[in-house]
C-alpha cells in the first residue's frame, strides 16, 4: 500500500476552514509533487448529499428531521468513505496519497447532538467510519463567526445560542473520542491560523 495521510477540517460555519482546506492543499503541493492530494467534503454532491442539503436549505425547525438528517449523513460518509476517500488513499503508485476533507463526522455528532440527539449514540453510529490521521476543529466565538458570515443568506443553523451550543459540542469532541484532534484558534488572522495548522500537519508529512 501506498503511504497515505487522511486530514479533516471541521468546525462550524464563519471558522474559515473551508479556506484552510485550499491553503493546506497548496501548501503540501508546493512541497512536493509526488504528493498525491484529494480535496473534498461533506455532505458529498451525490444523492444522499443533496438530499441533506434539500433539507437544511428548506426547513424551518431542523430538530424536526434530526433523525432523517443523521440517517442521510451515514449513508452519504459511507459512500464517501468506501467510494472516493478509502480507494484514493489505497492507490498502489509509488507517491504518497493525502485526503483533505472539509467537514466529516465531527460535524455530524456536534450537529445532531444540539438538535437534541443523544450523543454518546452518535459516537456509535459514527466509529465505523475511518478515523482521520489528524483532525482540525476551527473554533471560535459565535459572535464572531456571525460576523463573519451576515453577508450570507441567513441559514437554520446560524442563529447565536445555537452556535453556543454547537461550539460547546465540537469543543468535547477531544474528551469523548480517541482521535488525534487538535483545537485551532480560528479567530486570529489567517496567516496565524494556517500556521498552527500548518505546524501540526509538517510533523505527520
Amino acid at each position: 500500500m501506498a503511504r497515505s495521510l487522511f486530514i479533516v477540517l471541521d468546525g462550524m460555519d464563519g471558522s474559515g476552514k473551508s479556506e484552510m482546506v485550499k491553503l493546506l492543499h497548496n501548501y503540501i503541493f508546493s512541497k512536493s509533487r509526488s504528493y498525491r492530494i484529494l480535496t473534498t467534503r461533506e455532505p458529498t454532491s451525490g444523492s444522499y448529499g443533496r438530499e441533506i442539503r434539500e433539507i437544511l436549505a428548506s426547513d424551518k425547525d431542523p430538530k424536526e428531521n434530526a433523525e432523517k438528517l443523521l440517517e442521510l449523513f451515514i449513508k452519504d460518509r459511507q459512500e464517501h468513505v468506501n467510494n472516493s476517500i478509502v480507494p484514493f488513499l489505497k492507490k498502489s503508485n509509488g507517491d504518497m496519497n493525502i485526503v483533505i476533507c472539509d467537514r466529516y463526522y465531527y460535524s455530524t455528532i456536534a450537529f445532531q447532538a444540539v438538535q437534541g440527539l443523544d450523543m454518546k449514540m452518535l459516537v456509535e453510529k459514527n466509529k465505523k467510519f475511518l478515523k482521520p490521521d489528524v483532525a482540525f476543529i476551527m473554533d471560535l466565538k459565535p459572535e464572531i463567526a456571525l460576523e463573519r458570515i451576515k453577508r450570507r443568506e441567513k441559514e437554520k443553523f446560524e442563529q447565536v445560542d445555537f452556535m453556543r451550543r454547537l461550539r460547546e459540542r465540537f469543543l468535547q469532541l477531544p474528551k469523548i473520542l480517541k482521535d488525534n484532534i487538535k483545537i485551532i484558534d480560528a479567530s486570529k488572522d489567517v496567516d496565524k491560523v494556517f500556521e498552527a495548522i500548518k505546524k501540526e500537519v509538517d510533523k505527520i508529512l
